[in-house]
């Protein structure tokens, strides 16, 4: 299957980089490489892959970061020939460790004990492989809670890697969900892997919660797209539950913040990582 490489200049490269990866992951985009960062110029680089018949120019151009007034970027696009995406994912992907709690590794990485929990997730996606800040902020504040017996909503889930840890804590009734079909299928492939039984994966967006009930929601989307879910996020919870934010920069924190109180929950956690933020918050 040949792919469209689209190779984008970006300036100032933080935290903008980190903001166009995720919303080019949400239009379909399935590998990225960072290229090199002009620090005096300030401008960086991004290479992101898509496959050539998912490819839309359009799509581009409604992203809130080609249209934002403080950051400027350009781009160029080519069609390159087909290439064994695992096993460039394979030479780049080295496992992950939170503490001494979580280690997140491949099925070709050799296991290490001493760890509460070792997830194995195939690297097919850029997104929720652990090595992204937010997917860590994300799996730091999950850590804390007793997730025995729960009903849980990973919204937005990538490779399920959040699902999957909330099943090795207890939860017992997993529900992820994400737009994609590559996703779905890779979240499916990941449950495998780690023996789930509690996990269920969905082609969903938020509208999926519709009636249903979750004593926690994880979604580590982009800011926007919380805004809008926020409503029904909070409707889907259950009184006492938890809801995890993530994928915004801190700059925007207090635009979350506002929209949750908004729906009628309270702020608890917030948790910050170089130019990613998380907020943690209750339903009473």
């Amino acid at each position: 299957m040949p792919y469209t490489q689209v190779t984008f200049l970006i300036s100032p490269p933080d935290p903008w980089r980190d903001v166009l990866m995720a919303e080019l992951a949400d239009v379909g985009f399935d590998s990225f490489e960072e290229g090199v960062t002009d620090r005096r110029g300030g401008s960086g680089e991004l290479k992101a892959y898509i496959r050539s018949d998912r490819y839309d120019e359009g799509a581009l151009s409604a992203l809130v970061t080609m249209r934002d007034p403080h950051v400027l970027v350009s781009y160029e696009a080519m069609e390159i020939a087909d290439r064994n995406w695992n096993a460039e994912w394979e030479r780049s992907f080295q496992p992950v460790e939170v503490g001494t709690d979580v280690r997140i590794r491949a099925e070709f990485h050799e296991s290490r004990p001493g760890f509460a929990h070792e997830l194995i997730i195939t690297p097919r996606m850029a997104f929720g492989t652990g090595h992204h800040a937010t997917t860590r902020m994300m799996v730091q504040a999950m850590l804390p809670l007793d997730w025995r017996g729960k009903r849980v909503c990973d919204l937005g889930s990538g490779t399920g890697v959040l699902a999957i840890l909330a099943e090795r804590m207890g939860a017992t009734d997993i529900l992820a969900i994400d737009n994609d079909p590559g996703a779905v299928e890779n979240a499916i492939h990941n449950c495998g892997l780690n023996g789930c039984h509690a996990v269920r994966v969905e082609k969903g967006d938020a509208a999926t919660l519709e009636g249903l009930r979750f004593d926690a929601i994880l979604a580590n989307i982009e800011r926007n797209v919380l805004l809008e879910a926020m409503p029904r996020m909070s409707a889907a919870l259950n009184p006492g539950g938890a809801l995890f934010l993530s994928g915004f920069v801190p700059s925007d924190r207090h635009m979350l913040a506002q929209r949750a109180k908004e729906c009628g929950l309270e702020l608890a956690e917030r948790l910050q990582e170089g130019e990613w933020a998380l907020l943690g918050c209750r339903k009473p």
